[in-house]
């Protein structure tokens, strides 16, 4: 049992680093206009990001990479600030999967300062669409992370309310 309050309490100060790690973007307003924004079935881009933003962290701190790109990088990787199920509607636009990287990297750019590497990282989550490879490890961490939490948010949507009638009928 001591072990089990051990492992909690050091998650608990990991999620404390992250949250500090990530806290200057969260709170920013074009940040927070992602809410306004569906993204996978019944989430948001802004939940999505912090969704990718926290695996990133927790998965690149675990590897030894850089958690700290990672995260920042991850939390603004869909900064397009559109409804794409619409924008090529409106736009004549239809390669929103190859175009939004580079959207969301320079709108971005506009309110906070990145690396090469934090560049790379959100230009390129969408490889192999992007088709250029990485070359950093934590940029192929949020390519998996992407597309796990969309999977996830996803099967969530759908299947969600079916396991809640599932517990119903258990309790029967």
């Amino acid at each position: 049992m001591k072990k089990l309050r051990h492992l909690s309490n050091k998650n608990k100060q990991i999620d404390r680093e992250f949250y500090e790690t990530i806290r200057d973007i969260l709170h920013h307003p074009a940040v927070q206009q992602m809410r306004i924004y569906m993204q996978h079935s019944g989430t948001n881009c802004y939940e999505h990001c912090l969704h990718v933003a926290y695996f990133n962290y927790r998965i690149c701190r675990r590897l030894h990479l850089d958690a700290r790109s990672a995260a920042r990088a991850a939390m603004v990787h869909d900064l397009f600030l559109y409804d794409w199920r619409t924008h090529k509607f409106q736009t004549g636009d239809a390669t929103h999967a190859f175009t939004h990287p580079r959207t969301a990297y320079n709108n971005a750019k506009r309110y906070f300062d990145f690396s090469e590497k934090e560049e790379e990282i959100i230009t390129k989550h969408m490889w192999p669409v992007t088709i250029v490879p990485p070359k950093h490890p934590e940029t192929y961490v949020i390519v998996f992370t992407d597309k796990f939490c969309g999977f996830c948010e996803f099967l969530d949507y759908y299947f969600g309310p079916l396991r809640e009638e599932y517990r119903k009928i258990n309790k029967l």
